[in-house]
């Protein structure tokens, strides 16, 4: 092999498409429930999002000619029958098409990321894309929109989501989730953030189960999308973020579990001692926060496919070949 070849190679055709651009990023026959469940990226994007192998479906592509056009990624034929049916204007090299696509992304995601969607569709989508439904009705089309709008701004690390979750949850439900605490009630200290549990591979991490609290309680319209009981997750004998849902401990995407692969690679024993950084201890509270905001949304989420799919096109309506 050359030296110049690596595993992850330059690619022109991603740095052409790169700017001003969104990523719908997915897998074809995934071999778990989880890597059916896209990831939303606005920046670069690794094809190793998912275990299997990521696919990525960008807003809108350019042609090999620097001075293309940057054309929504729809079918010409798909386009125009929904631009007459919702009113747009233009051609797809123009700003209404790429946000149709846009507006069609969050739908996918709102889709997509509902707990009935998954259950009636679970032997079709191991062996084939997602066929989503396709509202007809304006209004419902919007709050899909809105919907998808909040399980990508979720799923988007790059993008701040604190609004998104205090909306969902609630800010004193928020506030619960996830504080570091110590196991003796003292002060948290900076060599407490040392991982020294073991969650790298093999190892089983420490989630101590236990039942919610009064104010820990989830709401009665999340149904049972956080699980039966509550655990505390330790980084050591010392430390631990208390109060993670046992459903949002165990929450998978791409095939993998989140949480556990988050703390894996960022034990003491894989990088010289050191203990997670202020900004690292943040952004994991918010990590348990996003999939507690993520899972919550499940009921919302299935109440809207079921009515997209009492009236919805059909891929002949739309001209897709399937």
């Amino acid at each position: 092999m050359a030296s110049d070849k690596w595993l992850n190679e330059a690619r022109a055709e991603f740095a052409r498409n790169a700017g001003n651009n969104e990523w719908l990023i997915t897998v074809p026959e995934p071999r778990k429930a989880s890597e059916t469940w896209p990831v939303f990226a606005t920046e670069l994007v690794n094809l190793h999002v998912h275990e299997r192998g990521s696919v990525v479906f960008p807003r809108q592509t350019r042609g090999n000619d620097l001075l293309s056009d940057s054309d929504a990624n729809i079918p010409e034929a798909t386009w125009r029958i929904l631009r007459q049916h919702f009113g747009l204007k233009g051609e797809r090299r123009d700003e209404p098409a790429c946000a149709l696509v846009g507006r069609l992304f969050r739908i996918a995601f709102a889709m997509l990321h509902a707990p009935s969607y998954q259950a009636e569709h679970k032997s079709a989508l191991s062996a084939d894309w997602a066929h989503l439904p396709i509202p007809k009705d304006t209004k419902l089309f919007g709050r899909l929109v809105i919907a998808g709008e909040h399980v990508t701004r979720l799923l988007d690390a790059a993008r701040d989501a604190e609004d998104v979750m205090q909306a969902v949850l609630g800010a004193e439900r928020l506030r619960a989730l996830g504080p570091l605490k110590r196991s003796d009630k003292k002060q948290v200290r900076p060599d407490d953030l040392k991982i020294r549990v073991t969650y790298w591979g093999g190892g089983k991490g420490r989630w101590k189960p236990r039942p919610f609290r009064t104010e820990e309680l989830p709401a009665i319209d999340y149904g049972d999308a956080w699980g039966d009981q509550t655990g505390d997750l330790f980084l050591n004998d010392d430390a631990y973020f208390a109060n993670v849902p046992e459903l949002v401990w165990n929450y998978q995407l791409g095939g993998y579990p989140v949480l556990k692969k988050w703390l894996g690679y960022r034990q003491a024993d894989r990088r010289d001692g050191n203990p997670l950084t202020d900004d690292e201890r943040r952004w994991l509270r918010q990590i348990i926060q996003r999939i507690a905001a993520l899972v919550a949304l499940g009921p919302s989420l299935d109440a809207l496919y079921q009515d997209a799919a009492a009236n919805a096109f059909t891929a002949e309506e739309l001209q897709i070949a399937r």
